[in-house]
């Protein structure tokens, strides 16, 4: 049943000016000093809290960096120019992608790839390619559909050898693991990032329900671009994060909301069904009536920033199949309280065979997709993702209703894109410096004594794609384990040749064998400074990690007949070594930890990189540490760890007399 969008908030666009939400449960108050109070009572040893600190530091740092800042006076320029009711237009055009570009572009990958393969697949766009919603720096999202009977997994295989033989692809990363997994690739000739994956083609029906809804309207297709570009310039899509598609299914929603656009399960009504494996992807927009010519898109998008700064997320989901925001546990969480939902899981359960997964209803924030009733495409945003979104909200539903700021377009849209940080940032401070006041003494002192196994656990806390405003960018992970034929040519190299009798598991061999592999990467084929910080043998080790040139982008793995993989990434380094050093295009400053830790077992070996004290944006999306990380899994992908067996010789002799 729908819900109001929360229970003891004001009505959207009413009062939001002087309410006050709590970052965490999103209670209003008609003070900053009874919010503070409550969320001292009620949340102050709560993890997100803490992060959303931290995050806060962060914002600091990139939004004060000179990158950020001349990107800022650049735009305030271009709006100075922009004429009268043209300041939107401005905006978008300074931060959208050039969709001819990168529509030449996916010709040439779709014609390079269909005829490599001989007719065996079709590639087809999906995402913002096809949504008309792309930016500057936007991937090409391809789903590939293979032609006849062809297993997944024997595909993807195939497509990621022609890939990286082929020429026009560089810098190839195989994400095998992923709830969809896809190959990720660069097109030399334009430079954009490719996403590929072979599993999932529910993407291109969204993708074109999408497209349909930004071509009725132009304002549509203006709010929806102007939105991504907000989230993305305060971190709150991206890796880790909401994903743009759960922000496009938001706008929807509140759209839905305002009785600007019926709800799915309208728009199925007024068609046949269109069934792929359970869920039916049909809808009309043929009866849909036209948005009322009265509302601007600034209008539009100050009605979404109201209508979600009030919205109790912990209680609801917003399902754009209704149309409305609905609650939580009279819905969902209540047998038959979504029909069309459980019906939705039979016929998914009939057609391919298992039980679909379940909606994940326990997450931090619940956004039904519109076609797949299941699927919660925000199960990525966290906790402290979702406070640091409310209070972005917040501030932007006022900056929308201050008649100063909406009656000069100019400086409405640079607070929205970068004084809103400013604002929150100060704001943060001084609430903190009040909370810090009205603690007791003691207990502030029992806040900063935390029991070991709490603190462990921070210090342990991992991230594995993330961007500057996630939860804390302490670790990127990755974990290796030995396959059959790693521990087959191993028995049969070093065993073999010792002729002795095995007294250590095959395990404990692995590990030392992959060990020195990757010191010989990091020393040899990445040509790093390294130093050892802390180690203990066979299992754990820590180096500082440092190098002041790129020796990791654009490698080849394709090599001559009769070369190893480690001869000819070496001369891959000789020759980056003359070309890079020196060179302004390749200069990095590369500083941070690699750290090595074995279980007990030696049956698994965890890699951690991590920046150093204080670097807050050592893990972002584009950092060296991140890229150099990335490229590193990519070259373990590809590393014949027979090659190393056939040739290594176990430095302690005594294991196996």
């Amino acid at each position: 049943m729908p819900a109001p969008a929360s229970e003891d908030s004001p009505p959207p666009g009413e009062g939001t000016d002087n309410v006050v939400l709590c970052m965490v449960c999103a209670a209003p108050f008609q003070s900053m000093q009874d919010c503070l109070a409550h969320e001292l009572l009620k949340h102050a040893s709560k993890p997100p809290q803490k992060q959303l600190r931290q995050r806060l530091n962060a914002i600091t740092k990139l939004f004060t960096s000179a990158q950020t800042q001349s990107e800022r006076n650049e735009l305030r320029e271009a709006l100075e120019k922009s004429e009268p009711g043209g300041h939107l237009r401005t905006v978008l055009h300074f931060f959208a992608s050039d969709l001819n570009k990168m529509e030449t572009c996916f010709g040439h990958v779709r014609n390079c790839i269909e005829k490599e393969m001989r007719g065996r697949v079709r590639v087809f766009p999906f995402g913002s390619l096809v949504t008309g919603l792309a930016l500057k720096e936007s991937d090409i999202d391809l789903y590939m559909q293979p032609c006849g009977e062809q297993p997944a997994m024997q595909l993807y295989n195939k497509v990621s050898y022609f890939l990286r033989r082929s020429k026009c692809f560089t810098d190839i990363y195989n994400i095998r693991h992923a709830r969809v997994p896809i190959i990720r690739c660069k097109h030399q000739l334009t430079g954009l990032n490719i996403d590929i994956n072979m599993s999932n083609p529910n993407s291109t029906y969204n993708s074109q329900f999408v497209r349909d809804l930004m071509f009725r309207d132009e304002r549509l297709r203006e709010l929806c671009l102007f939105l991504k570009i907000w989230a993305k310039k305060l971190k709150l899509v991206g890796h880790g994060c909401m994903t743009s598609y759960c922000l496009i299914t938001l706008i929807i929603v509140n759209l839905q909301a305002h009785r600007l656009l019926p709800s799915v399960k309208q728009l199925q009504s007024l068609c046949p069904p269109v069934n792929i494996s359970g869920v039916n992807y049909a809808y009309s927009l043929e009866l849909t009536p036209p948005i009322p010519s009265h509302l601007t898109t600034q209008e539009l998008i100050k009605n979404f920033f109201v209508y979600y700064s009030t919205v109790n997320f912990e209680k609801s989901v917003l399902s754009p199949f209704l149309g409305s925001c609905l609650d939580k546990q009279t819905t969902l969480g209540t047998p038959g309280g979504f029909p069309e939902y459980e019906e939705q899981l039979r016929l998914m359960h009939d057609a391919v065979g298992e039980p679909p997964e379940a909606f994940q209803l326990e997450r931090a924030m619940c956004v039904q997709d519109p076609f797949e009733l299941q699927h919660n495409v925000a199960k990525s945003v966290s906790a402290s993702n979702l406070c640091y979104l409310r209070q972005c909200l917040v501030l932007a539903a006022q900056g929308c209703s201050n008649e100063e700021l909406t009656s000069q377009p100019d400086k409405l849209y640079d607070y929205l894109l970068f004084g809103l940080a400013d604002k929150l940032v100060s704001e943060r401070l001084v609430a903190d410096r009040k909370a810090e006041r009205a603690t007791p003494r003691k207990q502030q002192k029992m806040e900063i004594i935390q029991p070991q196994q709490q603190i462990a656990e921070t210090e342990t806390t991992k991230l594995e794609t993330v961007g500057v405003f996630n939860a804390p960018p302490i670790v990127r992970s990755h974990v290796i384990t030995p396959t059959t034929n790693d521990l087959k040519c191993l028995r049969s190299g070093l065993l073999s040749r010792n002729k002795t009798e095995e007294v250590r598991p095959i395990y404990y061999y692995w590990l030392a064998c992959y060990v020195d592999t990757i010191k010989d990467v990091l020393t040899q084929l990445y040509a790093l400074n390294i130093e050892l910080k802390e180690s203990e043998e066979p299992g754990y080790y820590k180096w500082l990690i440092s190098i002041s040139y790129d020796t990791w982008t654009g490698r080849s793995f394709q090599r001559g007949a009769g070369q190893s993989f480690f001869a000819h990434q070496l001369q891959q380094t000789i020759e980056f070594s003359k070309n890079r050093i020196g060179n302004p295009q390749y200069a990095v400053n590369l500083r941070g930890y690699f750290s090595l830790l074995a279980s007990e077992d030696y049956k698994e070996l965890r890699l951690d990189v991590q920046p150093l004290p204080g670097d807050l944006l050592g893990l972002q999306r584009n950092s060296p540490l991140t890229k150099l990380f990335k490229a590193f899994k990519n070259l373990l992908g590809n590393y014949s760890f027979k090659e190393k067996a056939s040739t290594w010789e176990f430095c302690s002799k005594s294991d196996l007399n």
